[in-house]
């Protein structure tokens, strides 16, 4: 009897371990923001996509063509509210100098690599039941479902590419990331990020991602829309993203963004076929926990009798 209470308990771990981890993949994309949840305890996860970006600057005169590949590896260690991360850019780029004359160059090379954590600081709980007499009851927009849940970010930026950034850029500099993530409406996610970036230098760079994700009623497309912010001495920009990603299994998505930018210094339109795939190995951890539990509370316990002394 026990063992049969203890396999209904790991069968229904799905839906009872759903604070932090979830039983199908919870990615970052699409989009550039990052959510304010861990993937969760032994779940290895990668994201990534092969990218496209065309820049053109109307008073350097010059053109570039850039191609390469994002990549992010996510790994939930600890407790499901923490994640280690490590992310990049590898690109390559043709370039188009036509003033006074054309020239042309071509490079490759890493943009950037970042290595930090993020850990899950707040959780909002909201105990409702569901009406069973109104579909517009259950679906509505509620005010209280826009408190969000919180998670903080901190890494370090390392060996960044002086040709897209600038000449003096530290070889490495911390980033901190809050990111902001509620839930207003059923299948709506709203993300916000507040990012500041080698924030130790006088070159500081400082901005903001919001995300809003909307998810099909048949549960595997998703529709979402993004707004990106930077601010720096150097470079400011405002990029407006859109896109879908479509769930194939419960640990395998691919997405697709399109975006441009606002400015002409220089004008930017990009493109992004995106891939997520996870090792999922969060059951086994809890499986772990209950069969250890169970043997704790079932273990006999030793009775220890007391000596009788014989008196002749």
């Amino acid at each position: 009897m026990r063992k049969i209470i203890i396999l209904l308990i790991i069968n229904t771990l799905p839906i009872i371990a759903r604070g932090q981890y979830t039983d199908i993949i919870n990615s970052n994309q699409p989009g550039n923001s990052q959510s304010a949840y861990a993937v969760g305890r032994k779940v290895l996860q990668f994201e990534g996509g092969l990218w496209f970006e065309q820049r053109n600057h109307k008073y350097t005169y010059t053109d570039m063509t850039l191609v390469g590949l994002n990549y992010s590896a996510r790994y939930g260690v600890l407790s499901d509210k923490f994640e280690a991360v490590l992310n990049g850019t590898l690109a390559y780029d043709h370039t188009h100098y036509h003033y006074l004359g054309s020239q042309r160059s071509n490079n490759i090379g890493f943009i950037n690599n970042t290595i930090g954590a993020k850990y899950l600081i707040y959780n909002p709980y909201f105990d409702e039941k569901p009406n069973l007499y109104s579909w517009k009851a259950n679906n509505k927009f509620q005010w209280k479902r826009l408190i969000p849940a919180i998670g903080v970010y901190a890494g370090m930026n390392f060996f960044p590419n002086k040709r897209f950034y600038y000449d003096n850029i530290p070889t490495l500099s911390p980033k901190a990331v809050v990111s902001l993530q509620s839930h207003p409406m059923p299948r709506v996610v709203l993300v916000a990020n507040l990012i500041a970036n080698r924030f130790l230098d006088s070159n500081r760079e400082l901005g903001y991602i919001a995300t809003l994700t909307h998810n099909i009623d048949n549960g595997r497309f998703s529709i979402f829309l993004e707004s990106e912010g930077i601010q720096s001495h150097y470079y400011s920009d405002h990029i407006l993203r859109l896109g879908g990603a479509y769930l194939f299994t419960k640990d395998i998505q691919v997405n697709v963004d399109l975006g441009a930018s606002w400015k002409d210094t220089p004008s930017r339109y990009m493109g992004l076929v995106g891939f997520s795939y996870r090792i999922d190995k969060h059951l086994d951890v809890i499986k772990k926990e209950i069969l250890k539990g169970n043997e704790e509370e079932f273990k006999p316990t030793k009775i220890k009798r007391k000596k009788k002394w014989l008196l002749f």
